[in-house]
């Protein structure tokens, strides 16, 4: 390690961190796991320092490692991670190692386990929806469960959608649990919440000192959810603070006073809210004590100029974050680039796709060959994902329409289920000249 050099042990081979401690002239040193060479997309720059561990969301596994690497002693400013799974392991890992984080143990708990966290807030005086702990699904006896028309099932501690999902009555929840016992579900400790309609909102921002120093709200074109049931492509739109100056009066009405209540005095968060327009009311979904994933770090830097990563290892650190936003007038937000059943086999160059109006980002991530399921399994499967900009909300929604259609318009995937008949006239339709058959012999 250099001299006078700040340092920073990040868990997870998070891009954004590893940037924002590149250019600001913090050392870091990269523990990973299997799935950076596994999925083999993110790359490590040159002369980052970096662990193997077989699993970055378990403290054993990471202290291993960093024993083996000869780094269990070494000095860190701050251990850090943008991993949902790793955050318990982190804040532990700064007593192990005595080195500042973000998120106390205690607290970290709070955040992860989404049962305990409504437990928190609710006993704060804060307003949640009713839930339900299930220790273990694949043993729950239904009988025990009042009867209820619609609920959320999810992992007690999971991330994104995955494995989540809206159950009808009881005998929607014995139908899933019949299918997580089939699935071989590794997880078994799962929440039942009351299910609440509504607008999908965002909240993404920065506490130090337990004082909240910046908020970017914005909102899903379509919750979750209804996304992964309709395979239709996940949206986020930045709310303005000046145009839309009452979503952040009334996230900040949330916000704040969940945040206190849950215990988080410094770093990043995440939190998921339901706005209910014919009641006006906007109620608390679930939060994370890290930056959010999708391309909110992107959409936040291209409307406030925040490093949200930044921030986090500074506050992770215990430094002031000095958060100076510079609000862009434009209205700016993203686009999932959907995929279909079937095996991927083309689509447009990323030049071609920057060449659009309004292109502000693009990260392609699927390679060819990459085989679709029928379903999506939660809110991170896409072909890529897009920032894009517009001078007005219509603007900005038009060419993100545009987009989408362009792009699913030249999207080529080899049909799934397909005889060999209907594979046949696919390659004919698509790529004409290499397709042959075998005719008749003639006379000749």
């Amino acid at each position: 390690m250099s001299e006078n050099r700040s340092s920073a042990l990040i868990v997870g081979a998070d891009p954004y961190l590893i940037r924002a401690a590149l250019r600001n002239g913090i050392e870091p040193v990269v523990v990973h796991g299997p799935g950076l060479r596994d999925w083999g997309f993110i790359g490590i720059p040159d002369g980052v320092e970096t662990v193997f561990a077989e699993d970055t969301s378990s403290v054993e596994s990471v202290l291993l490692a960093l024993h083996r690497a000869g780094l269990a002693d070494r000095d860190f400013d701050c251990v850090h991670t943008g991993d949902e799974f790793a955050l318990v392991t982190v804040a532990a890992l700064g007593e192990v190692l005595g080195a500042p984080v973000a998120v106390d143990p205690d607290t970290a708990v709070r955040f992860r386990d989404k049962w305990l966290q409504k437990e928190a807030l609710a006993a704060a005086g804060i307003e949640v929806t009713r839930s339900r702990l299930i220790e273990d699904v694949h043993h729950l006896d239904p009988a025990s469960v009042e009867d209820f028309d619609k609920a959320v099932l999810k992992p007690v501690a999971g991330a994104g959608t995955r494995n989540t999902s809206v159950v009808e009555g009881r005998a929607g929840l014995i139908a899933r649990r019949a299918e997580l016992r089939r699935a071989g579900m590794p997880q078994r400790t799962f929440v039942l919440e009351e299910f609440v309609a509504g607008d999908e909102w965002i909240a993404d921002g920065v506490v130090f000192d337990g004082e909240l120093r910046f908020l970017s709200v914005s909102t899903y074109g379509e919750p979750c959810l209804s996304t992964v049931d309709f395979n239709r492509a996940l949206q986020v739109e930045v709310f303005d603070p000046v145009a839309d100056a009452f979503a952040y009066d009334l996230a900040r009405s949330v916000v704040e006073p969940a945040l206190r209540a849950l215990g988080l005095r410094r770093g990043t968060f995440h939190m998921e809210l339901f706005h209910q327009p014919d009641t006006g009311k906007l109620v608390f979904g679930e939060c994370a004590a890290r930056t959010g994933g999708l391309l909110q770090p992107e959409l936040v830097e291209a409307k406030f100029g925040v490093d949200l990563a930044l921030a986090g290892l500074r506050c992770a650190a215990g430094t002031d974050p000095r958060i100076e936003p510079s609000v862009r007038p434009d209205t700016i937000g993203s686009t999932y680039l959907n995929n279909r059943p079937g095996v991927l086999v083309g689509y447009p160059t990323p030049a071609e796709v920057r060449a659009l109006p309004g292109v502000e980002y693009l990260r392609l991530e699927l390679p060819y060959g990459f085989r679709m399921a029928d379903a999506l399994a939660s809110t991170t499967e896409a072909v890529g994902q897009v920032v894009l900009s517009g001078r007005t909300r219509e603007e900005f929604r038009d060419r993100r329409d545009s987009l989408t259609a362009w792009f699913d318009e030249r999207l080529l995937v080899v049909p799934a289920h397909a005889s060999y008949p209907e594979l046949r006239r696919w390659q004919k339709e698509n790529w004409p000249e290499s397709a042959s058959s075998f005719g008749t012999y003639s006379d000749d």
